[in-house]
């Protein structure tokens, strides 16, 4: 249990360090299709405890979610977030479909040299994936293997480097 507590502790200091600083809203999903938004302006804290997470609001009403019950906790909507265009220095990659089941395209027409390396990274930081890209800007990767969750698609090469978070289902 402690494992998850720290897992899911992780995952939302990674989604904090990935989301704008300008983020006004906290989403938490479920696994029955039910999403929460919060605004941030309005939350008092958040604490994980015996399974649970728990968000207090300034009014004092909460939410209780059971962590296994939980999809994901983001700082941005990853239902309207879905095919956007993440740039880093002006350079673009699209990753889709994202969420991704089997295979995930990664379309690398935006950056300035195809030539490089996609890895795909846990959020505990392990490279799960490697795939050396010597031609083409289009790429599929097979990441069935891969158990359901929110990883990063890393690609660089000698001039750039750039993230694209997915969620495996």
């Amino acid at each position: 249990m402690r494992h998850k507590q720290l897992l899911l502790s992780a995952l939302l200091l990674l989604a904090l360090g990935l989301s704008s600083i300008q983020a006004q809203t906290m989403y938490v999903k479920q696994n029955n299709g039910s999403k929460t938004a919060y605004a941030l302006g309005s939350l008092r804290k958040m604490s994980f405890s015996s399974g649970k997470l728990t968000v207090t609001k300034k009014d004092n009403s909460k939410g209780i979610y059971n962590l296994n019950d939980l999809i994901y906790l983001n700082f941005s909507d990853i239902s309207t977030d879905l095919n956007e265009k993440y740039s880093v220095k002006g350079e673009t990659i699209t990753a889709y479909p994202n969420p991704v089941s089997d295979i995930l395209n990664i379309d690398l027409s935006g950056t300035a040299m195809a030539e490089g390396t996609i890895n795909i990274i846990s959020i505990e930081g392990r490279i799960l994936v490697t795939h050396l890209v010597t031609d083409g800007t289009l790429i599929s990767l097979d990441i069935s293997q891969l158990t359901k969750g929110i990883y990063i698609c890393h690609y660089s090469n000698q001039a750039e480097s750039t993230t694209v978070k997915i969620i495996k289902q």
